[in-house]
């Protein structure tokens, strides 16, 4: 059987030479040439000087006019990446505050260097060509139009690489606001005042129209056509409007200031948005709206920035964010915000201006209403903005040399981005949970115990695997251990969200049971493998049984494997990535098989050998498995139950079990189990379980034994 064994173990060798050898050639070239590099972002561009000390820019000129300005993000920000290491950008902008190019001189993906390869990510660079480094851009998918027809512009991300993306993109953003003003092409942010909270005045509704503390933005049908008839792309509106019928009726305010926000909201909801609503530095902005025109409109998404208001200071719009804040809110509660005086409002929203985003309540800033008319399918919709100023008066502020917040870091801006996929993956982490300890419920009905098994693979399929991406992988160790070695911020181990829940409940779950739940429960590509083993059974491929002496041996593979990667990961970790291909979790998952041929034939040949040996990949080849296997040896609890017949004279489980983890002697060995519950459906079956089918016969009683392991 071993000789059987050599040539295709040889054969898989080979393969995975292979790919890492293909994966190789997708990492980036050494250095080059930064003036020439410039110059390919500039054409236009006679002279290209020499940087500057400070700012740390290469000024760039035609003829005798100076035209632009190229940088280095790491100049500026150090943002970490996926793999803990930032991104390095050479980033043309122009006087006019418009990005020229983004060009990626060094990067160290692994979804890049060793996935999707770097086309992917040249395309969505490329998208940055025009855009205003003032307007917030967001990532989208592909299918959404009309991305430049609101407040904000929207860019397309990277399918399969939405960490990447996200802070590729902070990372442009990021540093061209600062050269633009370090450079003058906008104004500096001056450190934000702080609101006198001690600070409380008698107000009405009039007397917040006639000090301006409360806005009023009143926008006539006939001033709307008018824009629409003209080449303005602004139109200015007077705080007096001439008699007809109005567009857009709004009023706004700024909430953080007692007297306004008190008499708008109250004092139990001010009291309860200011304690329980607002992180430390963030600002309210409340839109009140009696027009036609709805500030939102039908397809807005709650919680997210609206594309029919902008903010601007100092010639940077910054992000207006929803947050619904009254929809928990009784019919009494919403009937309570209307007083003596003050008129009633078609939509009364808050919205948010996140702490660090370089908004001071006490300068002058502007809302203003996006309006956008379609111009035809191939044609971008025509915009025009009604903008009105609004400045509160010193004495309600504080201010001070430097009270600046930190800006929320990266990772918890895309936590708050994926809220929804946190709420679905906790949900079936709960429902695992409840499996978990309701086993002996699950496995009492051999019926029951399938559909419900078979419905959770299918979820971790799908949504784990290829919706979110949550697929664990051996490189997500590299990551830990560079955290560790001091190598990498923390802070790396929580850009993906899903992959951050995943660990801890993994971890978890190591420390009571073993490293069951995730091969047997949680791993996509474990999935794959078992609907591998299905299909050998519905068109009666008999699967191989390898002896047990031999079956024992060959699990030392995934720990040579394991080793050989850890020891690699601390020489080169962009080594140690490429060698990690030997899992073809990237391919079969994260990537769904859209890769270059070795990758897919590799991955698919691992899944036709499911065909004859079960999950052969998991058994003896997975990395990650072996690690888990080490993490989980010493585990509290061994409550899968045995008898004393099992292993003597009993047989049947050790021979049912696909992954090979019953010993002989009837011992469950939980370095290799995967707490599929295969075994216990058998040991409480009894129309199977040979001690309870000689029970039911009548003869001697099975004595139990709760665990052996």
């Amino acid at each position: 059987m071993l000789k059987s064994l050599k040539t295709p173990l040889l054969a898989l060798l080979l393969m995975v030479l292979a790919i890492t050898h293909a994966g190789a050639s997708e990492v980036e070239g050494g250095e080059q040439d930064l003036p020439e590099l410039i110059q390919t972002i500039f054409p236009e561009a006679t002279e290209i000087m020499p940087q500057l000390e400070s700012p740390r820019v290469w000024p760039v000129y035609q003829v005798t006019e100076l035209i632009g300005y190229a940088f280095l993000s790491g100049d500026y920000v150090q943002l970490p990446g996926f793999s803990g290491v930032p991104f390095q950008l050479l980033i043309g902008i122009d006087r006019d505050g418009r990005y020229r190019g983004v060009q990626v001189l060094e990067q160290h993906e692994p979804i890049f260097l060793h996935g999707l390869g770097t086309g992917p990510m040249h395309e969505f660079t490329r998208q940055y060509m025009g855009l205003d480094l003032r307007h917030p851009i967001k990532l989208t998918s592909a299918t959404v139009r009309d991305k430049h027809s609101g407040s904000n512009v929207y860019i397309d991300g990277i399918s399969k690489a939405t960490v990447s993306a996200v802070v590729l993109n902070e990372t442009v953003i990021q540093s061209a606001l600062q050269v633009a003003q370090e450079t003058g092409i906008i104004a500096k942010r001056k450190p934000a005042a702080r609101v006198r909270e001690d600070l409380l005045e008698t107000t009405d509704w009039q007397q917040l129209l006639g000090q301006r503390w409360t806005g009023s933005l009143q926008v006539p049908e006939a001033t709307v056509e008018t824009a629409f008839g003209s080449a303005n792309i602004e139109t200015p509106v007077p705080y007096r409007y001439e008699a007809g019928p109005l567009f857009a009726n709004l009023q706004f305010a700024y909430l953080n200031v007692p007297t306004i926000g008190r008499y708008l909201l109250g004092e139990t909801l001010y009291k309860r948005l200011m304690e329980e609503s607002l992180e430390p530095g963030d600002h309210v902005i409340a839109v009140m709206n009696q027009g036609p025109y709805s500030v939102l409109g039908e397809d807005f998404t709650r919680g997210t920035p609206s594309d029919r208001l902008a903010l601007d200071q100092n010639g940077v719009q910054i992000e207006l964010r929803d947050m619904d804040f009254f929809n928990a809110l009784e019919p009494q509660q919403l009937e309570s915000l209307h007083r003596a005086g003050m008129p009633r409002f078609d939509e009364f929203v808050l919205f948010r201006v996140k702490a660090g985003a370089g908004f001071d309540p006490a300068s002058s800033w502007k809302l203003s209403l996006v309006v956008n008319r379609p111009q035809g399918y191939l044609q971008p919709d025509e915009i025009r903005r009604f903008g009105q100023d609004y400045r509160l008066p010193e004495r309600l502020f504080s201010i001070e040399a430097d009270h600046s917040e930190p800006a929320d870091p990266l990772w918890l801006k895309i936590w708050h981005q994926h809220l929804s996929r946190i709420a679905v993956l906790l949900l079936g982490l709960g429902i695992l949970t409840a499996i978990i300890f309701g086993h002996r419920w699950v496995t009492q009905d051999a019926r029951r115990f399938r559909l419900i098994r078979w419905g959770y693979l299918l979820y971790t399929l799908i949504f784990i695997g290829y919706i979110t991406q949550g697929q664990l992988s051996i490189t997500n160790v590299f990551a830990i251990l560079q955290v560790i070695g001091g190598d990498a911020s923390a802070s790396v181990l929580l850009l993906d969200p899903v992959i951050c829940i995943l660990w801890s409940y993994v971890l978890l779950t190591l420390v009571l049971w073993g490293r069951g739940y995730f091969c047997g429960w949680l791993c996509p590509f474990g999935v794959l493998q078992e609907m591998a083993a299905e299909l050998a059974s519905l068109v009666k491929i008999r699967q191989r049984r390898i002896p047990f002496r031999l079956h024992r041996r060959l699990w030392l593979l995934k720990y040579l494997i394991l080793t050989g990667l850890i020891v690699l990961s601390f020489w080169s970790i962009s080594g140690a990535e490429r060698a990690a291909e030997v899992e073809p979790f990237k391919t079969a998952i994260t990537l769904g098989f859209v890769r270059e041929w070795p990758f897919v034939l590799y991955a698919l040949a691992l899944l036709f050998g499911g065909l004859f040996v079960h999950k052969f990949f998991c058994r003896y080849l997975c990395p990650l498995g072996a690690c888990f296997a080490v993490l989980g040896r010493v585990h509290l609890l061994r409550w899968l139950p045995r008898r004393a017949e099992c292993g003597s004279p009993c047989q049947l489980c050790a021979r049912r079990c696909g992954i090979g983890a019953i010993e002989p002697d009837g011992r469950i060995n939980y370095r290799e189990c995967i707490q599929c519950y295969e075994c216990e459906v058998i040991y409480r079956d009894d129309h199977q379980c040979v001690p309870l089918v000689n029970a039911r016969k009548g003869k001697r009683r099975p004595a139990v034994v709760i665990a052996r392991g």
